[in-house]
């Protein structure tokens, strides 16, 4: 039987190219890379959207915010794994939000994922992966939106990671493993994608290994 893989995220997961601000194809974003990489049996679902977040909806994009947006997936699909990889965008000046509040959005969007399965549906509860976005630079483009989100991006992991603990969840750390130090300093380049897609192979992979 297929496993589905939901990938839910931003920009970053959308793939969006900090050089050309249009969106990296098939051979390298994260995503399909991960599509590729497990091969056969696996199915994943691209679910990025940029500008989304945890907390709130930016203001002339909509609703965009992760629990809106969330349940047309799951009604949708039979889902193994749910990948969740938001909260850069909460860091945002205009928001004006902590690591603290923001770890608090994420708490609620799994708690309404856990509401979900128990209340409504006759499904199996999917595994959930809680991916921690790299630090950010402040770079002169997003220099006045992401005033001081820099400071803020380095408290978020840990509050990332309590919840991830809180609701027994597997935890990614992105700063383990890729820096964002080029480009724009918010988006991924491609060879940072090229990482992201064989570290969650990897997760993935020993998942059904051990289960």
């Amino acid at each position: 039987m297929t496993k589905n893989i939901l990938c839910f995220g931003d920009s970053n997961t959308w793939g969006l190219n900090p050089v050309t601000g249009k969106r990296f194809d098939e051979n390298t974003r994260w995503t399909s890379l991960l599509n590729k990489n497990l091969g056969c049996g696996f199915n994943v679902i691209e679910a990025g959207q940029p500008n989304r977040t945890l907390v709130h909806n930016p203001p002339f994009d909509g609703v965009l915010n992760g629990v809106s947006y969330l349940k047309p997936y799951l009604d949708k699909h039979e889902l193994d794994f749910i990948i969740i990889a938001l909260g850069t965008n909460d860091l945002k000046k205009r928001f004006n939000l902590t690591a603290s509040l923001i770890a608090d959005g994420l708490n609620d969007l799994i708690n309404s994922i856990h509401i979900y399965y128990q209340q409504g549906s006759t499904l199996k509860s999917p595994k959930i992966i809680i991916a921690s976005p790299p630090k950010i630079r402040i770079t002169e483009q997003y220099s006045r939106i992401y005033e001081g989100a820099d400071i803020k991006a380095t408290e978020l992991s840990s509050a990332f990671k309590s919840v991830g603990a809180t609701h027994k969840c597997t935890f990614i750390d992105f700063n383990t493993f890729i820096n964002v130090t080029a480009g724009d300093g918010i988006h991924f380049e491609s060879n940072q994608h090229l990482t992201v897609s064989a570290k969650i192979t990897q997760f993935i992979q020993n998942s059904f290994n051990n289960s």
